[in-house]
């Protein structure tokens, strides 16, 4: 891991504009960052990497002519994005099994192949991170993948006289 301070709304720009050429198939993506830097203490390829494969799951997962809502925000110590789909959703009884590795879990959504390592990967490159990912989602109302970094902590530069 590179660690650096690494503006969250860049790495939401760059793989939104990525998703759009390669996934979006129908679906629309709508972005809500702030105006002001989100700064995570993070490695910007792993985050890049963590945002990706939840963007590409919310595409699989949404409907045809569905939306993608990508969302960055500080609270507190912490940098959150969320991926919001309009899927049919992650059964409780599911949304910690979709984290483990080779674990595909059952949808209404007939959703192309995958491996089952998506989730698995971006979890531990979350945590390898000090940070975290999870699901927030009910049957019927789609998915919202969340996942926080620390925030970046820039540090003085030395002035030279």
């Amino acid at each position: 891991m590179q660690f650096a301070p690494t503006d969250l709304r860049d790495v939401v720009s760059d793989v939104v504009e990525s998703a759009e050429r390669e996934l979006a198939n129908g679906r629309r993506f709508v972005v809500e960052v702030p105006e002001e830097p989100l700064d995570a203490s993070a490695d910007r390829d792993k985050v890049r990497q963590v945002l990706a494969n939840l963007v590409d799951n919310a595409v699989k997962f949404s409907p045809q002519g569905g939306t993608v809502t990508i969302a960055a925000r500080r609270t507190n110590d912490v940098v959150q994005v969320r991926v919001v789909d309009e899927g049919s959703g992650v059964p409780q009884s599911e949304q910690e099994r979709i984290f483990r590795k080779f674990y595909r879990a059952e949808s209404t959504t007939p959703a192309p192949g995958g491996t089952g390592l998506g989730l698995f990967i971006a979890r531990g490159l979350a945590s390898a991170m000090g940070g975290r990912v999870w699901v927030d989602s009910d049957i019927g109302r789609g998915g919202c993948f969340v996942f926080e970094l620390p925030v970046g902590v820039t540090e003085p530069t030395e002035s030279r006289v």
